[in-house]
């Protein structure tokens, strides 16, 4: 059996011992000779099982840490058209690192997001969230298969009935996550999964929910994310002032969104992979041309869908380059990132835009390119 030892860097630390704090231990039937993947927040690491076995070790942080284990196999779903076309990727296994843990994994390779991990209470919440989530699991790909063979064969009719049936499926998965997170309080799989699905919720009830679970873990990554989104909620509802927060520049410097003050700001939320946002650039740019000498800056913060900060970089400087940004653009993705604006700013959709006035506090959001209704206001703050 083929044996890797690594360095993870989890949470925003840096580990430099070589311990080997975690060992992952699995048997997936089915698996064979392929490759297992196991990423972290900078790093991908791949080892070939042997005879449907593998084993991993490495480095943790300091808390609890959500990872994902996936397999070489091809388990997506494809929509029509072959390989080639459309499809639906596979689902991998949430699998959660902590110092000291020494984990067993067991399923089938074809069904690995499924799978069981064993060996701590960590692993049996989401375990827990597994059993509850299979069935409507299950269903719901048999339906996504009807859906696809529906769509190849023309039969609209079908494709009508088996929509609405996909929508109750999620909606009954959402209520099962509801459901465990209100009765386990004291899991770490509860604050981790409110903080996923947050967005399922009125502001009202997720901070009651949240309120609801023990201190416990809320001081972890996604406790201190999930709180930061309530917050942030809470003064877009009421039209306060928006959260201070920094992050390097195209040059490497700290820039504070608190430095804008006495100016109009308009936060653009974007990625250089994302469409959109790039489509919107170019009035974006008209914009900054007429009202910059006025005091309207743009501050955009990119997201890039990377794993690591090197990658992220460079795509996000190239697509600045490219399209020809000059104001003021920052990224979501260092390294050790200390505050995630995305999170902050309960962002769920790219392009989002929200402009600010003079003293930081929050006039209008959108998300998508604000258009027409961005210009509006521009005319009617500075004409």
């Amino acid at each position: 059996m083929k044996k890797i030892t690594f360095i993870l860097f989890l949470s925003g630390v840096s580990m430099v011992s070589l311990a080997q704090d975690f060992t992952i231990k699995g048997k997936l039937a089915g698996q064979g000779n392929e490759k297992i993947t196991l990423r972290g927040v900078d790093s991908e690491i791949k080892v070939e099982a042997v005879n449907d076995a593998f084993e991993l070790t490495g480095t943790a942080a300091d808390e609890p840490f959500v990872t994902f284990l996936n397999t070489g196999l091809d388990r997506n779903t494809y929509l029509g058209g072959g390989k080639t076309g459309m499809y639906t990727p596979a689902q991998p296994l949430m699998v959660v690192i902590s110092k000291g843990a020494n984990l067993t994994i067991t399923g089938t390779a074809k069904d690995l997001h499924q799978a069981m991990v064993t060996g701590d209470d960590l692993n049996e919440g989401f375990n827990e969230v597994r059993k509850l989530e299979k069935k409507p699991q299950d269903e719901f790909a048999a339906l996504q298969a009807q859906l696809t063979e529906s769509r190849i064969m023309g039969v609209t009719d079908a494709i009508k009935e088996i929509g609405p049936k996909m929508l109750a499926v999620r909606k009954s998965m959402s209520e099962a996550r509801k459901k465990y997170i209100k009765t386990h309080p004291d899991a770490f799989a509860s604050i981790f999964f409110l903080s996923m699905d947050a967005k399922e919720y009125r502001l009202g009830e997720l901070d009651s929910v949240y309120n609801g679970l023990s201190d416990k873990y809320k001081n972890t990554r996604p406790g201190k994310g999930l709180a930061s989104k309530i917050a942030s909620l809470k003064v877009i509802r009421d039209g306060g002032p928006a959260p201070d927060f920094a992050k390097p520049d195209i040059n490497g410097k700290s820039v504070k969104l608190s430095d804008f003050r006495g100016k109009y700001v308009l936060l653009d939320f974007w990625g250089s992979w994302c469409a959109p946002c790039r489509a919107a650039n170019p009035h974006l740019k008209e914009l900054y041309a007429q009202y910059a000498a006025k005091g309207f800056e743009i501050v955009g913060v990119a997201s890039e869908k990377v794993s690591g900060q090197e990658q992220a970089e460079k795509m996000w400087k190239a697509a600045v380059e490219k399209d020809g940004l000059t104001w003021t653009n920052l990224l979501n993705n260092e390294k050790e990132m200390q505050q995630d604006v995305t999170a902050m700013y309960s962002i769920e959709g790219y392009p989002t835009q929200i402009l600010l006035d003079k003293e930081g506090k929050i006039i209008a959001r959108w998300l998508g390119a604000a258009g027409a209704q961005l210009d509006d206001k521009l005319k009617a703050l500075f004409n």
